[in-house]
């Protein structure tokens, strides 16, 4: 290797902090995003594959909060539904997000711990409004048959939010997944060319190009 591909290898590891910092800040950014905001980050919501004993199962999650130092995202869940059964079975998993309009996808190698009746699950619910609390009011178990389609509160709150008094009743059925971040894969689609690179945190902390 000549001193000109040196120094070429040398220019690209360089960028391998930036882009992994540039990453996380992005993340942390679609937090401070309003759920409905129909223009912002594709990061807002991600894909949760959980492992089962059948094999692998999926479903869209929305992104609560990021640590950037530490490594760690957070996401909620009825503590009745079967992704939270098949995290305390199996707490590995992976987080898959994709930002349409900035073409970058990002794929999270995780490994979870869950809080229900801790203070990290009452800090949280206490910094929640009423109106996302609503969604743990439901009275039926998430995945049930239902006779007729089924809102996922009481009818009730169909045109109306709970008052913080009545959202309390939901508190039992919150759960706040922390997820340590083991890895993250950064995918970038170009045409131009696709830009892949590999960010590893444990066990042990490395940065490395990928080919796409």
């Amino acid at each position: 290797m000549n001193l000109s591909e040196n120094q070429e290898n040398s220019e690209a590891a360089a960028m391998l902090p930036d882009l992994e910092r540039t990453s996380w800040e992005q993340l942390l950014a679609s937090t401070e995003q309003k759920e409905d905001q129909s223009i912002g980050s594709g990061f807002k919501t991600m894909t949760l594959a959980t492992c089962t004993s059948r094999g692998a199962d999926s479903r869209m999650v929305v992104l609560r909060q990021v640590d950037i130092d530490h490594k760690y995202v957070w996401f909620y869940s009825d503590a009745r539904a079967e992704k939270v059964l098949q995290l305390e079975a199996f707490p590995m998993a992976s987080l898959l997000f994709w930002d349409n309009k900035r073409q970058i996808q990002l794929r999270l190698t995780i490994e979870t711990r869950l809080h229900t009746d801790d203070f990290i699950a009452d800090d949280h619910w206490g910094r929640l409004w009423v109106g996302s609390r609503k969604a743990y009011l439901s009275e039926q178990t998430p995945g049930t048959a239902q006779p007729h389609p089924y809102p996922g509160f009481p009818d009730q709150f169909i045109d109306s939010l709970p008052t913080n008094e009545e959202s309390e009743t939901g508190r039992k059925n919150f759960a706040v997944i922390e997820c340590r971040v083991l890895a993250m894969e950064y995918l970038h689609l170009s045409r131009k060319g696709k830009t892949r690179a590999c960010f590893q945190y444990e066990p042990e902390s490395r940065m490395v190009w990928l080919a796409p």
